[in-house]
């Protein structure tokens, strides 16, 4: 063993998973004070043997190395400070990073199942590296790319389960240990060559030298600091299709270099009204797609352009079990987009309905102020009050049963909230009673719709051209005085 002293301890030799003839050997020389890192590799059955130590940092003694069983020059190593993994067969390695922290890996396999890397650490418990696979398919060249984008493994369409409640550890609290799982749904990988700088940014990244030289920063100007406040940040989305090349979900991810990984919950967005701005990063999910071929595609908008950077890529949304204990309906996925429909429709007629009711409440304190003839406003503006209080009732129930919570007749959002509570916790489809309750709040939802359109296009506008008409304040939602 060439450059290995004769006191090394053997730590790991695994026989190569491609080659019958080729063998690889991790051996540890620490207890004599040297903390070089020794790795050898045969490709004659151990007759001679060169280093692939390459660029491993001295004093990374090694005490594993494992083969990729698909890619055979992909190796990984566990060393004293952290996790190395070679594209090349061992010319160059790279750490892997991510929240692994700097100690001492003494094991590390490949969970050939799955494509994960498990490492076990001295003392700080195991780590996983979900999905290596898109490390197969990395090169220098590739890495010279603008961008790439790996689909990874298929994903798995089943319903989360979630017995001690959704946060960590549930209802036991801390005292009940759970390890993390994967994130539900299709995970994907990217990869970007250089970040994607604001307009800010960029000048922030020029000035740095000069700050840190102790020279003045030139201002900009005002112009460019306004295109700045009005630039939109750059950002990076993946757009998920389904086979007929329908846009399914856009996902958003960083825009940094580097690799990076997003997730998909295998549902469509949210098609509920909008009521206000949401400048979360938590998007809300509407129902699941079903199970079929699909592809991503990843795009970016920087320097205020909208570019498509990598060509769509397939991968596959599986069921779990393919028989479960009741058979799959045909139409369930016609069910769902029928009630995502319904529910778009209700919560932007409620939102409408409470928009309109604050502007009532405006129009009686502009009636109040008007000089026009009292027992004429005031006649309109409660015929007003009425027709709103009885769409109230049908969209949310009575409000003097709701006060104490006694039982209510059936209102739209309630028939709704039963097809919305018993199918999103199912991949079998409706029941009966399902289908009969959309039936039932399509019906009553055209009613209210069509009263609520009367109300906010007639009644309403025809009251505020009488406020106008007699010097009355300007309310929010009226036409703009002249």
């Amino acid at each position: 063993l060439p450059g290995v002293p004769d006191t090394a301890f053997v730590n790991d030799i695994r026989a190569d998973l491609h080659d019958e003839d080729t063998v690889y050997v991790a051996l540890d020389n620490h207890k004599y004070g040297d903390y070089k890192p020794y790795l050898l590799k045969s490709t004659n059955g151990g007759r001679t043997w060169r280093s692939i130590t390459g660029d491993i940092p001295e004093r990374h003694l090694i005490w594993r190395i494992v083969q990729d069983h698909v890619a055979p020059d992909l190796l990984f190593t566990a060393t004293e400070f952290g996790l190395f993994f070679t594209l090349d067969g061992g010319e160059k390695w790279v750490k892997l990073t991510g929240d692994a922290p700097t100690i001492s890996f003494r094991d590390v396999t490949i969970q050939r199942r799955e494509d994960d890397l498990v490492a076990a650490s001295f003392g700080r418990g195991f780590f996983i590296v979900d999905d290596i696979s898109p490390l197969r398919e990395l090169s220098e060249d590739k890495l010279e790319e603008d961008a790439m984008l790996f689909p990874g493994r298929d994903a798995l369409w089943y319903i989360e389960q979630h017995p001690l409640a959704f946060s960590e550890g549930g209802s036991q609290g801390h005292s009940f240990y759970r390890a993390p799982n994967p994130e539900f749904g299709a995970n994907f990988t990217y990869y970007l060559a250089e970040d994607s700088l604001s307009l800010k940014d960029a000048r922030e990244k020029e000035e740095k030298p000069l700050l840190e030289a102790g020279s003045d920063t030139p201002f900009p100007g005002f112009e460019a600091i306004t295109e700045e406040l009005q630039e939109t940040a750059p950002f990076v989305e993946l757009i998920v299709r389904d086979r007929d090349e329908n846009v399914v979900r856009r996902i958003k991810g960083p825009a940094k270099k580097g690799f990076h990984r997003v997730n998909w919950d295998l549902r469509y967005p949210d098609t509920s009204a909008i009521s206000r701005r949401n400048d979360s990063d938590d998007e809300p999910s509407g129902f699941l797609v079903t199970p079929g071929e699909y592809t991503v595609s990843m795009a970016r908008l920087a320097d205020g352009e909208y570019v498509e950077l990598v060509e769509p890529q397939a991968f596959n949304v599986k069921r779990l079990r393919e028989q479960g204990a009741l058979p799959a309906q045909e139409d369930a996925a016609a069910f769902w987009e029928r009630t995502a429909r319904l529910d778009r429709a209700v919560t932007a007629t409620n939102i409408s309905f409470n928009d309109l009711n604050d502007r009532i409440g405006l129009l009686k304190t502009a009636a109040e102020r008007a000089s026009g003839d009292p027992v004429q406003l005031m006649t309109g503006w409660q015929a007003i009050r009425a027709e709103a209080n009885a769409l109230d009732e049908l969209l949310n129930g009575n409000p003097a049963r709701n006060v104490i919570a006694e039982r209510n007749l059936p209102t739209v959002r309630s028939r709704l909230g039963t097809v919305l509570l018993g199918i999103g916790n199912s991949t079998y489809g409706p029941t009966g009673t399902h289908r009969e309750q959309l039936e039932f709040a399509e019906e009553m939802h055209d009613e209210v719709r069509e009263r609520l359109v009367t109300l906010m296009d007639e009644m309403v506008p025809a009251y505020e051209r009488l406020l106008s008409e007699s010097g009355a304040p300007w309310v929010p939602g009226s036409p703009l005085p002249d």
